[in-house]
């Protein structure tokens, strides 16, 4: 992650906190069992608080300490906040049974960061990667999607699919793959901090910030299923994908 995108995260942590999803419940049920797991690029903590429920040690490992300081860590008694990135992980080697990389793997320097999820993960451990995907079958999110996309350039992101090239990597064995439809409950103008908060946008100069607040704020008033309401649903499809070390 440049240091400019890294600044634009700092400077809409709240947009962040209020506009991107959760994650489904039903995901920590296809999760291995672990004692200590790594939450790698923990942003503000949206996965951290689902991991939290299995009542096991959580490492959140996050580089921009304006969002990790937005982990709730005084009710989530099990959570260690780290700073730190992945291409360095602040742990001792096979320290974790499980690492968790839940919208995040995609930023990572592949090399660098694979060979320290290696290293951190004991050998029988499990890497998770985890994405929150927009769900472009319906028309308004394909319509959101397709401004966000006019913006992203060569923005890394999970679409492109460069990330899966762990799938010919011959130091990790595909385990499984699993999806999950999933709705996050959100005000309307959510949608607009769901924005705000791209990588790609943050880091705008504030007139075309506010070109882009003008074409959502539209995008939400012509359409009857976002117009004039006090909450909608954000729909998602949840994307996980487990892998082990080659043995």
């Amino acid at each position: 992650m440049t240091s400019s995108i890294s600044a634009g995260y700092s400077s809409k942590v709240s947009e962040y906190v209020a506009g991107r999803p959760e994650y489904p419940e039903a995901l920590l049920c296809d999760l291995p069992p672990a004692n200590t797991i790594i939450d790698l690029g923990a942003g503000t903590g949206k996965f951290t608080e689902l991991l939290a429920f299995t009542g096991k040690r959580i490492l959140a490992v996050e580089p921009i300490e304006k969002m990790a300081a937005r982990i709730p860590v005084d009710r989530l008694k099990a959570v260690e906040v780290l700073i730190g990135n992945a291409e360095l992980i602040p742990v001792p080697d096979q320290v974790a049974d499980l690492v968790c990389c839940a919208t995040a793997f995609h930023w990572f320097d592949y090399e660098k960061a694979t060979r320290e999820i290696l290293r951190v993960l004991q050998v029988d451990g499990v890497l998770a990667l985890i994405w929150n995907v927009r769900d472009d079958r319906v028309p308004w999110v394909a319509e959101f999607s397709r401004i966000m996309d006019s913006y992203a350039g060569g923005t890394p992101r999970q679409s492109t699919g460069n990330w899966r090239v762990i799938f010919d990597d011959a130091r990790f064995r595909h385990l499984s793959s699993r999806s999950y439809s999933f709705s996050q409950p959100m005000p309307a103008t959510g949608i607009v901090d769901r924005a705000l908060s791209t990588s790609f946008i943050t880091v705008l100069p504030e007139g075309e910030q506010n070109i882009l607040r003008t074409k959502i704020e539209s995008l939400i008033e012509r359409d009857s299923l976002l117009s004039d309401r006090d909450v909608i649903e954000f729909p998602y499809v949840t994307e996980l994908y487990l892998f082990g070390k080659q043995q």
